[in-house]
């Protein structure tokens, strides 16, 4: 839908294991030709984008890499980039950039599309270190046209980054969700003001989807996870001692970090 209201003169051509969301695609002319084969997909393209969940991205790319041209650059929506940088630069070569906007929502599929979900959103871009300079820079051009905000890191530094500011609210919500379902008396959430319902928002994602996101950055979702319980704990501690003065300074530096964030772009129905 962004390129489509960015850059109509572009062609488009989707793959997707499901006919059913194609169709829906050509019916929408939000795609010029679609596929089932991923081999046929890339077939002539310039650009390749995997915007699938990250354990899959592998055996995607080794069932298109024989088919790609010659010039051609392939990069990533991916929510963590080692794993994904590592799996695919054997078989892609330098012609790979790996990227992850931040953008998006608890919804999913066509459904939960919109044009302008890329309007202002910070996309990072993580090249390993095979990536060549042409790559590199059709991918950065691509995510500039969509209306991201480029940061460029390496692999590592992302999935550290990325376990603090999304992996980790994430969880965060599905724990909250199973304390208060799993230990309140039955029909609490029908008491639940705005607060629950904003703090557990993502608990609505796909927990398939969150299961492999998780997973595959276990390492500094674990630590994050660690650094939190020591804060509750640390939090806990000063309500226990009635230490006002220690739990009010902690408020206040949380509500002026709070509004230090940019306001989100705002949304549009799909």
């Amino acid at each position: 839908m962004a390129l489509r209201a960015k850059r109509p003169s572009l062609s488009i051509t989707v793959w997707d294991r499901d006919s059913s969301t194609l169709g829906e695609l050509l019916k929408r002319g939000l795609a010029d030709r679609v596929e089932t084969d991923p081999a046929a997909a890339v077939k002539d393209a310039d650009l390749v984008v995997l915007c699938t969940p990250v354990a899959t991205m592998e055996q995607l790319a080794s069932a298109f890499a024989p088919a790609l041209s010659g010039d051609v650059v392939v990069t990533d929506t991916g929510s963590v980039k080692l794993p994904v940088v590592d799996r695919l630069t054997p078989i892609l070569g330098r012609r790979f950039v790996g990227a992850h906007p931040m953008a998006g929502s608890e919804r999913s599929g066509i459904l939960a599309a919109r044009a302008n979900l890329f309007d202002s959103a910070p996309c990072i871009v993580t090249p390993g270190g095979d990536a060549s300079s042409v790559s590199l820079a059709r991918v950065e051009e691509f995510w500039t046209a969509l209306g991201c905000r480029l940061t460029r890191m390496t692999p590592c530094e992302h999935d550290k980054l990325v376990s603090r500011i999304s992996h980790l609210p994430h969880a965060l919500a599905f724990a909250l969700m199973n304390l208060v379902l799993d230990t309140l008396p039955p029909g609490a959430q029908d008491l639940a003001g705005g607060s629950f319902r904003d703090a557990t928002r993502v608990a609505m994602s796909d927990p398939t989807l969150w299961h492999g996101i998780l997973t595959e950055n276990r390492t500094e979702v674990s630590a994050a996870l660690r650094e939190m319980a020591t804060l509750l704990t640390s939090m806990a501690s000063a309500l226990g001692e009635e230490k006002a003065d220690s739990l009010l300074d902690f408020l206040t530096r949380a509500k002026k970090h709070r509004d230090s964030l940019p306001l989100p772009p705002p949304e549009e129905n799909p």
